[in-house]
């Protein structure tokens, strides 16, 4: 496997918590094999991962 490198870290408000780009694919592609009815009703958000504010450039 080769070697990948963070990209981006969505922090919660307060700090509290982190989880790296890459995780949340992993969490999005786990609730979308359990549940494809909620990757329809969440397409618009999935896609706009990258765009909000709420990230920090690693």
């Amino acid at each position: 496997m080769e070697a990948q490198h963070v990209l981006v870290i969505v922090t919660a408000p307060d700090g509290a918590a982190a989880i790296c780009d890459e995780c949340v694919q992993v969490c999005v592609q786990a609730i979308a094999a359990r549940s494809p009815e909620w990757l329809e009703k969440h397409r618009r958000f999935v896609g706009e991962l990258g765009s909000s504010g709420g990230f920090q450039r690693e």
